[in-house]
Order: structure tokens, then C-alpha cells, then sequence
């Protein structure tokens, strides 16, 4: 079952949202259950009440109160729901990026513009549910990985060559930023960045020097001012695994 909120002070707004969510879904096996809130701090209490919303529709500018301010609150409470943010401009599209917004819609759109927005959102729950990854090739095609079969990611110019535990590398034009943003929602806290350039699996480090870390024998930097940090996160994040 997929919780899906709409929040918007605009009840004709509400009422585009909701037919278009019905719409995506009426030919897909999927199971949702759809509310509906048209006052921002109502779905704020909705939130803290309950933290299992899987997709968020939210409008951006309400009445006192930002859209973007809430996302960033549910974020500082680790909610991994998938957020597409709705406004009548563009001016918001960067703060909606810093709270890792799956989307951005500007209304009004239409149902193709919102069917691919859905369309991102599933792959990427599928992908935390199934904790596989999916990579666009820079050969060509797509390649799927465990994400427990990853090692690091090192970035080389606009490409990402991807390691795995099996010695293999694949490379990919996604970003960095992208494929980290990725790997939070997958397995959060698991992949972390040592430095500039690279992605690093947590549960595949064996060694941490001050000035870096070995992965199956790769040494990747680890910029000095990250030491102490990052080696406080690497425990908290072991401890957490064998709790």
C-alpha cells in the first residue's frame, strides 16, 4: 500500500492533484491510499502523527508556511518519502533540490509531465525496497548492481567509475551528488563521501588513516579536515549495523 498526501490551500488544486495521481495509477497494480489536506499545519500534525507517507504532493507557497520549510523539518527527522514540490513559478527549484525533491512541477502540467514524475519516484522506491541500483551506461544500456556489491565511486571528470566487490567497474554519467542522493534512500547512511571525487561503502572499509581509507585495497584520500568526523560516523554507523 502506497500513502500518498496532497497538500495544497487551493481546494481546485487539491482536486487537479488527486485525478492525477487516480489517472497514473488506474492501470497499475499498485495499491494507494490517497489524503487530502488543504492547511499546511494540518499536514505538519498528519507528519508527526504518522511517519510512513511513501509519495508527498506538495505545494510550495501556502499560508503561512513554506513547503519547502516542512520537507526540510521531515528531513532532520530522517523521513525517506518521496517528495514532488508543485508552484505556479520556478523561483523555489534550487531550495526544493536541498531537501531532496524527487520532482518539481510547475502548474499548471499536464498529465504526460505528471506521469513522468511518478514514473521517477517508483523506480526509485522499487530500488530502496529491492536495494538494487540502477546504472545508465556510458556504452549503452543499463547495468543493475546489489548495492551491497559496491565498493566506491570515483569520480573522473563527467564520469563515475563504479567498483564492485567482484573487481569489475562500470562507468556512469550521473553525478555524484545524484547517485549519493541514491544510495540515502536505498540504504541510508551507508554510503558516504570521503572526500571530493568519491562515494565510499561503510561496510566495506577495513582501514582509516588520517589521510585515507582502504577499501579492498584501494586507498582513497580522506580530506584531513573530515578525519575525526568521519571516523565518529564510521562507528556510529558499525554499531548501528550490529545492534
Amino acid at each position: 500500500m502506497l500513502r500518498i498526501p496532497l497538500c495544497d490551500d487551493l481546494q481546485n488544486q487539491l482536486e487537479i492533484m488527486k485525478t492525477a495521481v487516480q489517472t497514473y495509477y488506474q492501470n497499475k497494480a499498485s495499491n494507494i491510499e490517497i489524503y487530502v489536506y488543504n492547511n499546511a499545519m494540518n499536514f505538519v500534525d498528519a507528519v508527526e502523527e504518522r511517519k510512513d507517507f511513501d509519495i508527498i504532493l506538495l505545494d510550495i507557497c501556502m499560508p503561512g508556511l513554506l513547503g519547502t520549510d516542512i520537507a526540510r523539518e521531515m528531513r532532520k527527522q530522517k523521513s525517506q518519502a518521496e517528495i514532488i514540490f508543485l508552484s505556479t513559478s520556478d523561483e523555489f527549484a534550487v531550495e526544493a533540490f536541498d531537501v531532496r525533491a524527487a520532482h518539481y512541477l510547475t502548474k499548471p502540467f499536464t498529465q504526460k509531465q505528471f506521469d513522468q514524475a511518478m514514473d521517477r519516484v517508483m523506480d526509485t522506491i522499487r530500488q530502496r525496497h529491492s536495494k538494487k541500483i540502477i546504472f545508465r551506461l556510458v556504452v549503452g544500456g543499463i547495468q543493475v548492481e546489489e548495492v551491497n556489491n559496491l565498493l566506491f565511486v570515483e569520480s573522473n571528470g563527467h564520469v563515475q567509475q563504479v567498483h564492485t566487490y567482484d573487481g569489475s567497474m562500470l562507468e556512469t554519467r550521473q553525478s555524484l551528488s545524484a547517485l549519493l542522493q541514491t544510495f540515502e534512500y536505498i540504504v541510508p547512511g551507508q554510503f558516504v563521501s570521503p572526500g571530493k571525487g568519491y562515494i565510499v561503502n561503510q561496510s566495506a572499509i577495513h582501514i582509516i588513516k588520517s589521510e585515507y581509507i582502504e577499501v579492498k585495497g584501494h586507498k582513497i584520500p580522506l580530506a584531513k579536515r573530515k578525519y575525526r568526523q568521519f571516523q565518529e560516523d564510521y562507528f556510529k554507523f558499525i554499531f548501528q549495523k550490529d545492534a
